[in-house]
């Protein structure tokens, strides 16, 4: 089989089935495992291209995209023929994060014979194992899927077991872009419930909201975790200054207590197997007593 994977999330799903090997060609964005960066790309940013990575201007340069009604995303047909996957994995919940079915199926009609195509289009926590099942089921590796979601949910009872031995839930805020300030929805919420956290900023299986300033200095919480979609650790604390900078920071319960993180995105944004890693390393910043993990801090730095 022969697989072109559009998106981060199918290309680390892909892997995790053992079927690296098949994957012809790739997004812009896929980088993990590593290996895969050495397969061709065949789906770029406009952004990549334009933006200072800034997220402020970001922003713009989408907005801008969108009110010219361009496409954020360059599919390469010439590269699709000539690599000629069987299947494309597709999405179909983020126009921002990668190319939607309104780039992708256009593409695909200039394609003969037209490769079949799956979409991963998750929006809760559970939705990402029916995901797996799927894509396990289209490229003959259903028993390695199943296997898979057996162990991460033996990880996730652990969590749970754990987490029985307190009642404190501590009122966490993911920050999800730092200009405009966003807060962290879909399956992000449901991550933070299953690690032994409060979101009052974000709602489980909605898209992204958009708290004022002012609310988040009213909900105060007592954790905060800075995630931008798509930036590495050493990005986010360039830019810290979005937050740091804002009036009443230095008052909110998490800043005084120490407890502002940076954090590897892609155990959050990316909805494949990671995110059970995700899930790990939220109960840790939450409940560092609880869930000790030296190995952990890599993924992890002080903000504030």
């Amino acid at each position: 089989m022969r697989i072109a994977s559009l998106l981060p999330t199918a290309t680390e799903m892909l892997y995790a089935l053992g079927l690296g090997r098949s994957i012809v060609g790739r997004s812009q964005h896929c980088g993990h495992p590593p290996e895969v960066r050495k397969k061709p790309v065949v789906v770029e940013s406009r952004i990549q291209r334009i933006a200072p990575r800034e997220s402020q201007a970001i922003h713009e340069a989408v907005s801008k995209l969108r009110q010219q009604k361009v496409h954020q995303f360059v599919i390469d047909v010439q590269a699709l023929k000539r690599l000629k996957p069987d299947l494309v994995v597709t999405q179909n919940l983020c126009s921002v994060c990668a190319a939607s079915h309104t780039e992708v199926f256009p593409a695909l009609s200039q394609i003969h014979p037209r490769p079949k195509t799956v979409t991963v289009s998750a929006q809760r926590f559970s939705e990402v194992f029916t995901d797996l099942k799927r894509l396990g089921e289209v490229t003959g590796r259903e028993k390695k899927a199943l296997k898979l979601i057996g162990g991460f949910e033996k990880r996730l009872t652990k969590i749970r077991e754990t987490l029985a031995e307190t009642n404190a839930r501590p009122r966490l805020f993911c920050c999800e872009w730092l200009e405009p300030l966003i807060a962290a929805g879909h399956w992000i919420p449901e991550m933070v419930a299953l690690a032994g956290g409060t979101d009052g900023l974000g709602t489980a299986g909605e898209s992204s909201a958009r708290p004022t300033w002012e609310r988040v200095l009213s909900y105060d919480p007592e954790v905060i975790l800075v995630m931008p979609c798509s930036y590495s650790i050493p990005q986010t604390l360039k830019e810290k200054r979005r937050l740091t900078e804002r009036a009443g920071w230095k008052d909110l319960s998490a800043v005084k207590n120490g407890r502002v993180f940076a954090v590897d995105g892609a155990f959050f944004h990316h909805a494949g197997p990671r995110l059970v890693d995700g899930v790990e390393l939220l109960a840790h910043l939450l409940h560092p007593k609880l869930f000790p993990n030296p190995k952990l801090r890599r993924h992890y730095r002080p903000l504030a």
